[in-house]
């Protein structure tokens, strides 16, 4: 029996240079599916609902930062399907939420750029596919996303410099100075 093939309205990429760290550095304080707070500056809360760390099946919820609107945060639950460290990759999907998401799947990785990349060791990628969102356009979907990409890709420089400084120093926790904002919505 053939595995049904989905035709998704809406897919594309994102990708972000991180320069000063190895793949493997990046892909060591990102890996970990419950820590997304930690890492994208437009998530202030990530906590696990159900499931292993790291396991399929693990359900997170993340939330962004109250609106002001008296509408509460953003929120949602995503479903870890695969994690794969060898390939430095993870594959979700937001299962609910109330930013306006139907169906939508994504995979995060972090793969090795080639050299004549000038000052960078590797990239963040961020590839999805989903329905139409909501009162956004797609454009502005991959915007949200570039913006929160590319604050995660900062934040990584931010911590492997501090770690090369005070070897043998492991940050837990990404630098919290970098907000874009106070929505998750992407």
């Amino acid at each position: 029996m053939a595995a049904e093939v989905i035709e998704w309205e809406w897919s594309g990429r994102v990708s972000s240079a991180v320069l000063g760290a190895t793949p493997d550095e990046a892909w060591e304080l990102l890996s970990d599916f419950l820590a997304f707070h930690r890492w994208n500056p437009r998530v202030a809360k990530c906590r696990r609902v159900s499931g292993a760390p790291r396991a399929p099946g693990c359900v997170r919820y993340c939330e962004g930062e109250p609106r002001g609107d008296g509408l509460g945060p953003d929120w949602a639950h995503e479903t870890l399907h695969e994690h794969d460290a060898a390939g430095r990759r993870f594959r979700y999907e937001m299962n609910d939420n109330n930013m306006g998401f139907g169906r939508f799947f994504a995979t995060f990785s972090v793969v090795e750029v080639e050299p004549s990349s000038p000052g960078a060791r590797c990239e963040l990628r961020w590839e999805f596919e989903c329905d139409p969102v909501r009162g956004t356009a797609k454009e502005a979907l991959a915007a949200r996303l570039q913006a929160g990409l590319d604050g995660m890709a900062r934040r990584v420089e931010e911590a492997v410099s501090l770690r090369t400084a005070a070897p043998g120093a492991v940050p837990l926790e990404a630098p919290a100075d970098l907000k874009l904002g106070t929505s998750i919505a992407v």
